[in-house]
């Protein structure tokens, strides 16, 4: 397995990357400057900002801050914690002489000023508020050790009657420029780089409180800022925290980072090719000496820039970097042959999403392996591979395999189905109803027809180490991306424009989010039973589908199962919608014709036998 956190170890190529920014930071011309690593959760943001912070880590005239604003939420003002930190690091880390001592008490004293704000300075109540205890809370236990002799009590009483509050804080901001950079002159530093990681974790009020501490620094000499969040997040946030500025709310979002952000570096997803030598340098540093593993990295990666798209590291090159392929090694080779595919469109090739499913999959065979169960890892790989990307296919093998011993009986007339081109309806009415929908899904019919077979094969320890996923709580495997979790957030808006919003965003989504987010629905509308009403949740699921096709069997399978008596008299219209024009008004009409001999929702009864005599 491998670890989950940032990493210094470069597996996707981000040379280039890492180029652009140093380039703009070692540039004195472009300093001061905001630099934003923008991409989605797990892109690789923290680690391509902590290769960067390798190149300077030796150079001591460069000082180097990391701020981590999700740390001190719900703690303190968060703009003033930033700029404590920056002080506080130069206090730390430099010897300070008199001249550079007093410079730094002046900016700590300032900062307190700010956190004070206008009413405790108009008021003359600073040093009742903080005081010596304020010191404490934003210096070290060094910088205060140097520092505690000093007088805010007397700095406020001096100053709280020579001008208007207003004044004195723009004054005082003004001043703090001016000494920061006094700071950085006395202590000969030539550069100052703060890294600020996790923002879009954040909360409206602490991304807002964060980006503007930076843009208080933007006018300090020799200072860079490296953002690493996913833009989406932060513009919603600036949307968020100001409704009242007039204009589409879109725009506002956009136009505050852009003041903010000079310099936009995004991250992109991984394409197939990409994928394929992330996945297998992966599997490479499991099984070769870790000795020498580095340089083999370091090889592979030299190939891919001299052949950009044509160059993947597989089992038939392998040996070209390594001089003992393992038998281990050769086996994670085909394995991910087989599952990159379905990854690369299903995970957005999203490097931690691939990484979390590899993990799971290599967890789950360790625990049989620990109860003495040898799993193939191909079997568990492909099961995995549905129980990802269609939930209640996979739900529906489990419970035929409970009933039959492991076996699914269903899996060898579905295999032969799926390899015939098209599927003859009459061989498919030979499956049960839910299961007819599988065959005119284009997924799941590659799903079937790849290696290895399922037929005949006991599933029954593959499905006891999925059980979380089966469990009630629906613990998800897959994390969503942040557009699909605003996607799914505008969905369960109670206002019809905001929904139709995410059903036009849906469309672009990844297969696994939109797997994730259909996932969501449908637990909610168990949880909530009934499902009565205009805008009913199974309404919004049925919208959602609706732009997602490729979930309609899944639709199906799971309405099918659902009890007549929550179904809202919608429902006939509703599927109805959802499959015309699709391989799936067949399956529907067997759907319908069930409700219409209902025995506990007599209104969905009589729409569905009215509706089937004018099909006829």
């Amino acid at each position: 397995m491998w670890s989950d956190n940032e990493t210094n170890s470069d597996y996707i190529d981000f040379r280039h990357m890492v180029s652009a920014v140093t380039s703009i930071i070692n540039n004195d011309t472009l300093l001061p400057c905001s630099i934003g690593v923008f991409g989605d959760w797990g892109s690789g943001k923290s680690s391509l900002m902590k290769m960067i912070e390798k190149v300077y880590s030796e150079d001591k005239d460069t000082l180097i801050i990391n701020f981590n604003g999700w740390l001190f939420e719900g703690y303190e003002d968060t703009k003033t914690v930033l700029m404590s930190r920056i002080v506080d690091e130069i206090i730390k880390k430099r010897t300070l002489e008199e001249k550079a001592l007093k410079i730094a008490a002046n900016l700590l004293r300032k900062i307190d000023i700010m956190k004070l704000g206008r009413q405790a300075v108009k008021h003359g109540m600073a040093y009742l508020a903080l005081g010596p205890a304020g010191l404490a809370i934003t210096s070290t236990s060094e910088a205060l050790s140097k520092l505690s002799n000093v007088d805010y009590e007397k700095y406020i009483k001096e100053n709280k009657d020579k001008s208007d509050p207003d004044d004195l804080l723009r004054t005082n901001i003004q001043d703090f420029h001016m000494n920061f950079e006094q700071l950085i002159s006395e202590t000969k530093i030539s550069k100052v780089i703060v890294f600020i990681d996790d923002l879009d974790r954040c909360s409206h009020d602490t991304v807002i409180g964060t980006l503007e501490a930076i843009k208080l620094f933007l006018f300090v000499k020799n200072t860079a800022f490296i953002i690493g969040a996913d833009e989406r997040l932060i513009k919603y946030a600036v949307r968020m925290r100001f409704p009242e500025i007039p204009g589409d709310n879109t725009e506002v979002g956009r136009d505050y980072l852009e003041k903010l952000i000079q310099y936009p570096i995004r991250i992109p997803p991984l394409s197939e090719l990409e994928l394929t030598i992330y996945i297998n340098l992966l599997f490479t540093n499991l099984y070769t000496d870790p000795g020498d593993f580095e340089q083999l990295r370091e090889n592979v990666l030299k190939k891919k820039n001299e052949d950009q798209f044509g160059f993947t590291l597989n089992l038939e090159n392998v040996g070209d970097f390594v001089s003992v392929v393992d038998q281990k090694l050769k086996e994670a080779l085909l394995l991910s042959a087989q599952i990159i595919p379905v990854l690369t469109v299903g995970l957005n090739g999203n490097p931690r999403q691939t990484k979390r499913f590899l993990n799971t999959m290599l967890l789950r065979y360790e625990m049989a392996k620990s109860k003495g169960e040898e799993l193939n890892k191909r079997v568990l790989a492909k099961l995995m591979l549905l129980e990802y990307f269609k939930s209640e296919t996979f739900k529906t093998f489990y419970e035929q395999q409970v009933q039959n011993k492991g076996l699914i009986p269903s899996m060898n007339i579905m295999e032969n189905l799926a390899q015939r081109d098209p599927v003859d309806d009459k061989d498919r009415k030979q499956l049960p109803v839910e299961q007819q929908a599988y065959l005119q899904d284009t997924w799941i019919i590659n799903w079937l027809t790849s290696e290895p077979s399922l037929v005949n094969t006991d599933m029954q320890p593959y499905f006891y180490f999925s059980r979380d996923k089966l469990s009630v709580s629906g613990i998800k495997l897959l994390r969503m991306g942040s557009q699909a979790q605003e996607v799914l957030r505008k969905l369960l808006n109670d206002a019809e424009t905001i929904r139709n919003v995410a059903l036009r965003e849906a469309k672009s989504i990844s297969v696994g989010d939109a797997s994730s987010i259909f996932e969501s629905l449908a637990e909610k509308i168990k949880s909530e039973g009934n499902q009565r009403g205009e805008s009913s949740t199974l309404k919004r699921l049925f919208d959602f589908c609706g732009v997602r096709n490729e979930l309609i069997s899944q639709l199906l399978s799971f309405v099918e199962k659902l009890p007549h008596k929550i179904l809202p008299l919608t429902s006939v219209t509703l599927i109805l919608k959802v499959t015309n024009g699709t391989t799936h008004d067949q399956t529907a009409k067997r759907i319908i014709n069930e409700w219409s001999i209902s025995q506990t929702n007599k209104g969905l009864a009589a729409i569905a036998g009215k509706k089937l005599k004018t099909k006829q």
